[in-house]
């Protein structure tokens, strides 16, 4: 401070002159390389797509060449001695084949023969058995005796067997109201029944007839 009442200005020296310029570029400085940078918070949940390229196949090997064949070497024909075969003893001269049978010309157009000449037999005369007219009365058998005192009627049909004699061989029961109108039937049909026997072409044959038998009571 001086006289006067005011601050003296104090000469600087060139040296710090020098100083405070370089401060204040290293300043200046600073300033402009830390002023470009804008620090941001990073998001936590923030996804980073990354492109990561395919890796190249490489293309396939070309095949080798191929290997040239050896030569093959021919082997020896193996040798063989063809033996003729030997004619069979003891035969002659071989005929020559048959020449084929010519067809045969067709028959003349004309009446054809029958190849069987015999005449067809007629057939056979057949006659059934019929009751013979002499012993027609013979056919009823006696009323049973406790049926007729019943005042009972009845009936019986059987099958009979005729021979070549006309008699009853064999008779069987068909139907019958009572076992006693059965027996009458049976004793009077092989005791008492005469029939003409049945003929083939004039001849007798043995046959079979279904008759069937009443019983009837009179009326009073």
């Amino acid at each position: 401070m001086y006289a006067n009442g005011f601050l003296e200005e104090k000469r600087r020296s060139p040296a710090s002159l020098a100083a405070v310029i370089g401060l204040h570029g290293a300043a200046l400085a600073a300033v402009m390389i830390y002023g470009t940078y804008t620090f941001v918070k990073q998001d936590p949940h923030r996804t980073t797509v990354i492109n990561v390229t395919d890796p190249q196949i490489p293309p396939p090997e070309p095949p080798p060449p191929p290997q040239p064949r050896e030569a093959q070497v021919p082997q020896e024909a193996s040798h063989m001695t063809v033996v003729p075969p030997i004619a069979p003893l003891n035969q002659g001269p071989v005929a020559p084949p048959a020449p084929p049978t010519p067809p045969q010309p067709p028959a003349p157009p004309g009446p054809q023969l029958a190849l069987n000449t015999t005449p067809a037999l007629p057939p056979p005369v057949r006659r059934a058995a019929q009751v013979d007219p002499n012993y027609r009365d013979a056919l009823q058998p006696p009323y049973p005796r406790e049926m007729e005192t019943a005042g009972r009627n009845g009936s019986v049909r059987v099958r009979i067997t005729i021979g070549t004699d006309g008699r009853v061989s064999a008779i069987e029961q068909l139907t019958a109201t009572d076992p006693s109108f059965w027996r009458v039937t049976e004793r009077q049909a092989r005791s008492r029944w005469r029939f003409r026997p049945a003929t083939v072409d004039g001849r007798p044959v043995v046959s079979t007839m279904v008759m069937t038998v009443t019983f009837r009571i009179p009326d009073a």
